[in-house]
């Protein structure tokens, strides 16, 4: 812990030092959500005080970037997990940490932890994100099948990443590659192409990990379009490793309604395997409001309900009872998310 003080105190003298002379300059931000959550699983309840509803989970960043000249700039950044509710840190700067180098003409190249192109395909694509009672990964198992046998559904440590640079026609781009440096199913690469021109966006992404002698691979396809009055989403996934696999499909829509939106989605799971103990499917419906006090500030709720078939037992949040194979799960949430 004081090692982590002493290098907030240098970042922060770091930034001071870098605005005196112009040649670089320093940024902290991040988010602080907390919410009331009641969920229920089967014919279990529980009512605790949550983080993380609303989009992104709470937490703290630094980044900068200095210009090099001739078009070429560097840049760092670095983020940790905040559980506000108990005052504390989570695993360092495990949600992000990145140096890189940058070009408007080239694009970045970027080093470090970060997040896997597969996993932002999915997180784009839906009204709710994938966190909160709504989120989409509600519904996915597991991140990933056979929990634990891969660490790299959501990020990826030991990466060397490359994005496309900006004005190529609404084309963008991501493509990853981490070593595993002896570590189990901490290996990947894969990639993902999309395309943005006004209202529009699309994308499909592909990402692949060895475990053993397997590969997990998972391909994901998505995209928005913005009428105006509405803002519609879909989103495909399919995961395997092995004989197991999973499919996930996702629409939603984001109405907007004064200073504030509507969210609603359905989504749709189907898992199979070699035993029947790995076959089931779920259902999540989830409806929400995000009430915007500030352009910083909003007030959120969301219902969302899981119905689960055969084997599946999944529930709506982590502060849920265990879930049961074939039981429902329901939850409300009620919060406010201070972005800085």
């Amino acid at each position: 812990m004081r090692q982590q003080h002493r290098l907030l105190l240098a970042l922060a003298a770091t930034g001071a030092v870098g605005a005196a002379h112009g040649q670089s300059s320093v940024t902290v931000f991040g988010s602080i959500d907390l919410n009331f959550t009641y969920s229920k699983a089967g014919n279990a309840s529980t009512k605790a005080m949550d983080q993380g509803g609303y989009l992104l989970p709470s937490r703290l960043g630094f980044r900068g970037v200095e210009d090099l000249g001739g078009g070429l700039a560097a840049g760092f950044w670095l983020e940790t997990a905040v559980l506000p509710d108990t005052g504390e840190t989570q695993g360092g700067f495990g949600r992000r940490s990145t140096v890189s180098l940058m070009s408007k003409d080239l694009g970045e190249l970027r080093l470090g932890r970060d997040y896997t192109p597969t996993f932002w395909n999915v997180s784009s694509f839906s009204p709710f994100g994938t966190v909160g009672v709504g989120g989409s990964s509600n519904i996915v198992e597991g991140w990933p099948l056979g929990l634990g046998r891969a660490r790299t559904q959501a990020r990826a440590s030991n990466s060397a990443g490359y994005f496309l640079p900006r004005g190529l026609g609404g084309l963008y781009g991501q493509f990853m590659f981490a070593a595993a440096e002896g570590a189990q199913g901490a290996g990947y690469r894969g990639g993902r192409l999309g395309y943005e021109s006004g209202p529009l966006n699309v994308a499909a992404a592909y990402g692949q990990t060895a475990i053993g002698l397997d590969d997990y691979r998972t391909v994901t396809v998505g995209g928005s379009y913005d009428f105006g009055v509405v803002k519609a989403y879909a989103n495909y996934l399919r995961h395997r490793l092995a004989r197991e696999r999973q499919t996930n499909a996702l629409i939603g829509a984001s109405v907007p309604i004064g200073a504030g939106q509507i969210r609603v989605s359905f989504a749709r799971s189907e898992r199979s395997g070699p035993g029947l103990e790995t076959d089931g499917t779920a259902r999540q419906f989830a409806i929400g409001y995000a009430h915007h006090l500030s352009k910083r500030t909003t007030l959120y709720s969301a219902y969302s309900r899981i119905s689960n078939r055969g084997n599946a037992a999944y529930v709506v949040a982590d502060s849920s009872p265990a879930g049961m194979a074939g039981r429902r799960s329901s939850g409300i949430q009620l919060g406010v998310n201070h972005a800085f």
